[in-house]
């Protein structure tokens, strides 16, 4: 089942791809974040580093709101692999963009993703094989990864 708008979920009007409505006059819910939603892939594929040397989580967070640290002030792969970006990416993968209300307004990178080998290969990595069965499940997908039939 999908979630509902978090308190404080904003965007950029141009960034805001998912469109959200508002709980209209007769107290309808707002729209839900659809349960199968992807991992966004740039987690883990497109880091960015701003002008002044903060490295952004996300490629749409134009207001620098999941900054994760500065490469003045620490090494790359300290940042980037590191205890921050991990636990954004194991929220993502568990589908709780609820919990980071940029992710949660986002409607995500749809120009490539990130395949269900990567996120296993992601989740032994970070010794959370734990996840897997909750990602496959809300993914559609077997336990080896692969969409269920029919």
């Amino acid at each position: 089942m999908g979630r509902g708008r978090p308190k404080g979920a904003k965007g950029s009007k141009l960034l805001r791809v998912l469109a959200k409505e508002e709980a209209d006059a007769a107290g309808q819910a707002a729209a839900q974040v659809p349960a199968d939603r992807m991992p966004c892939p740039g987690l883990w594929k497109t880091p960015v580093i701003r002008w002044d040397g903060e490295l952004m989580a996300c490629c749409a967070d134009i207001d620098g709101e999941i900054a994760v640290g500065n490469l003045r002030d620490a090494d790359f792969d300290d940042l980037w692999f590191g205890p921050e970006m991990t636990h954004y990416r194991l929220l993502h993968i568990e589908g709780r963009f609820d919990a980071m209300p940029k992710c949660w307004s986002c409607g995500g990178i749809n120009f490539y993703k990130i395949e269900p080998e990567e996120v296993h290969a992601y989740l032994d990595e970070t010794n959370r094989l734990d996840l897997w069965p909750t990602y496959t499940e809300r993914m559609g997908l077997d336990s080896n990864g692969r969409p269920l039939s029919g």
